[in-house]
């Protein structure tokens, strides 16, 4: 398999520091809290039926997605991940030798999925860490079939606005798909930001990947969907695996859609502690980015790697960016109100007895 040859393998953080047992990972930009207590109870009440194949068309979570976001379910694909879904667009609409574009220092993920289907990354460049809508128009030749957005991205936590991300999709040619993953969207609060259904709505060329692993803490259980003209649903539903969705995924997003306050009280926790974590560690001599995510993205310069043996010394977990060409780089998750103030602390510690 020449062609696999030239893929990087995908590596996530670590999860665990050896000899330290109350470890605090803000690492993998995961839920503090976990599922919700009535999600709790749908997987309790699900493991009873582990020996049934689930739902293969996922019917009741489309319908709770439907109900909830007021979209037709027709236009809905649930998937085991949101990772699936990049790789069952890539699967269906790359050949070997199209284009693909993806600005620099975007989810890691993008480039494997299309380099796995054959396709040939181009790079868009970006100003401040920022999407360069111009770049992207540039990097357009014949071959190009697909653009990649992350709305807001992993790891600066920036978005395209929604006069950018019109800009953008009006001048892409309607044979170039746009993908937009939104898998951060219910953390931006933003009123000049859109995860992109609306423009999906309105063109058959959009796809609108969300999650359930961040704001809803189902990280585990790989449960993701989009938004898409039935065209494509259509297809994404011939080339899928038949039960691509287990049971327990299934009744946990149900419930997760349900329970509004528990997402009423995460999106406040991000947002204090977001802008907190900011203010707080922009006193330090480094360069905190505003993120609008449930992370912050920090250039630490040189010390980056001092700091982060002290922090693992601290039992502290964060994640290094060397894979996404920042290598003078952290990012680290919203955690808990506990656990943001043993990093505070720990930063400030660092920095103080230099």
């Amino acid at each position: 398999m020449k062609k696999l040859k030239n893929i990087k393998l995908y590596e996530g953080g670590i999860s665990s520091i050896p000899g330290k047992k109350q470890v605090i990972k803000v690492s993998s930009n995961e839920s503090p809290f976990g599922p919700s207590l009535r999600v709790q109870k749908a997987i309790s009440t699900a493991k009873s039926k582990t020996h049934k194949y689930p739902d293969g068309n996922s019917l009741e979570l489309k319908n709770a997605l439907s109900k909830k976001t007021k979209l037709n379910i027709n236009n809905i694909f649930v998937g085991n991940g949101s990772d699936e879904i990049l790789g069952l667009a890539c699967q269906l609409f790359l050949n070997k030798g199209d284009e693909v574009i993806i600005p620099k220092h975007s989810f890691l993920m993008f480039e494997i999925y299309s380099k796995i289907s054959g396709g040939v990354v181009k790079r868009s460049s970006t100003k401040n860490l920022r999407f360069d809508v111009k770049s992207i128009l540039n990097k357009i030749t014949k071959k190009t079939k697909i653009i990649f957005i992350a709305q807001p991205n992993n790891p600066t936590g920036f978005y395209l606005s929604k006069e950018e991300l019109r800009l953008l999709i009006s001048r892409v040619p309607k044979k170039i798909f746009i993908i937009i993953d939104s898998a951060y969207a219910e953390y931006v609060t933003d009123k000049d930001y859109s995860n992109g259904i609306n423009f999906a709505k309105k063109y058959k060329n959009i796809i609108v990947t969300r999650t359930f692993s961040k704001i809803y803490g189902l990280a585990s259980l790989r449960l993701g969907w989009c938004y898409a003209h039935t065209d494509i649903i259509k297809l994404m539903n011939k080339v899928r695996g038949p039960f691509n969705v287990n049971q327990i995924a299934q009744l946990a997003g149900v419930e997760a859609l349900k329970d509004k306050k528990y997402e009423k009280n995460a999106i406040n926790h991000n947002k204090f502690w977001l802008k907190k974590m900011n203010s707080e560690l922009s006193r330090l001599p480094v360069n905190v980015y505003d993120s609008r995510a449930n992370f912050l993205l920090i250039n630490v310069g040189k010390s980056v790697k001092k700091l982060n043996q002290y922090l693992l010394s601290k039992s502290i977990i964060v994640r290094l960016m060397d894979k996404y060409n920042l290598p003078d780089c952290i990012r680290l998750s919203i955690g808990k109100s506990t656990e943001n103030r043993k990093v505070l602390k720990a930063m400030k510690e660092f920095y103080n007895a230099k």
